[in-house]
């Protein structure tokens, strides 16, 4: 009885050893898979210095900053307009789209990180200050840039500090993966100004988050929480304002550095096709767009809501 317990503790502190020798090498390769990454990264920050470019529109003589920043595989694009909480007018949109289509023309890049400047903003919207005169060659610039991010086939992360709000909604509904700060609000209050969400945003929003959601942003006209974003799958994660940076350029790298770019191409574009591109039909389509373009953003109901937002008071609406 002595030598069969004996024999049966040996074999049970054996057995404890060979677990601890196996944890023991888990972690070694999980430390040395670190420690390449840390390597890597440094050495991608010695041999690629910050490309810092201020890209200006030149569609007219007034100056709309976006700001690229190239570091490795990976591009920031910085909606430079703080005055504004980031909004973007006809001349900002087109110098968007403009940079976007420079950076897949460029082919280097696997990852766009598009952000707002500063923590106080993504984006609020369209730059409505130029009145009805400006909205015809705004819808254009709006088209132009979409279109730009549409047509990107590598991978794209909003990094949302605070509102997210109109084309800002649509950039985080592009794009493939949306990170954001506590504190962020998503929506397109434009019911609220007498217009609507055009309606290739409604179709790519509702698509997204399915059609109930889509009803309490669109026809709610008030701005939901970060959390509340997350629930409905507008966005993947939400973390401290403090983290959000380090947890999306950790993100971006990773993607960058570890994912083959002509599988993460075909993939993206295998999706796009597969639940993306679904040709409306002709008539259908004509008639939504007499109703968005024709009927609601050329009502008296859109000039009362733009006049009342410059005048920063209650709009007085009629149906008409």
């Amino acid at each position: 009885m002595l030598n069969s317990k004996s024999n049966e503790t040996a074999k049970n502190v054996l057995r404890t050893l060979c677990r601890l020798s196996q944890n023991m090498l888990t972690l070694m390769l999980l430390c040395r898979g670190f420690a390449r990454r840390c390597t890597r990264s440094l050495e991608n920050t010695i041999r690629e210095p910050c490309n810092r470019q201020q890209l200006t529109t030149k569609h007219t003589g007034m100056e709309k900053k976006i700001i690229r920043e190239d570091k490795g595989y990976v591009s920031t694009i910085t909606i430079d307009r703080p005055d504004k909480k980031n909004a973007l007018d006809a001349d900002a949109l087109f110098a968007l789209g403009d940079v976007i289509k420079e950076i897949e023309k460029k082919g280097s890049i696997r990852v766009i990180v598009l952000r707002g400047s500063g923590k106080e903003a993504f984006s609020s919207g369209v730059d409505l200050a130029g009145g009805q005169k400006e909205f015809k060659r705004t819808i254009e610039g709006l088209e132009y840039c979409l279109d730009s991010l549409i047509r990107y086939p590598m991978l794209v992360i909003s990094m949302v500090y605070g509102p997210a709000v109109g084309i800002g909604l649509d950039l985080c509904v592009l794009s493939d993966f949306c990170l954001a700060a506590q504190g962020a609000r998503f929506g397109a209050p434009l019911v609220r100004l007498g217009r609507t969400y055009y309606y290739t945003q409604i179709e790519r929003l509702t698509r997204l988050v399915g059609i109930r959601p889509a009803k309490e942003i669109l026809l709610g006209g008030r701005l939901i929480d970060a959390q509340r974003a997350k629930e409905i799958d507008l966005v993947n994660l939400v973390v401290s304002p403090d983290e959000l940076e380090s947890v999306t350029y950790s993100l971006a790298n990773e993607l960058a550095e570890e994912t083959a770019p002509i599988a993460v191409r075909i993939t993206k574009s295998t999706i796009r096709k597969l639940f993306e591109e679904n040709p409306l039909d002709p008539i259908l389509e004509e008639e939504l767009k007499r109703l968005h373009v024709d009927e609601i953003n050329r009502s008296k109901d859109a000039e009362e809501g733009i006049k009342a937002m410059l005048e920063k008071r209650r709009p007085v609406f009629t149906g008409n």
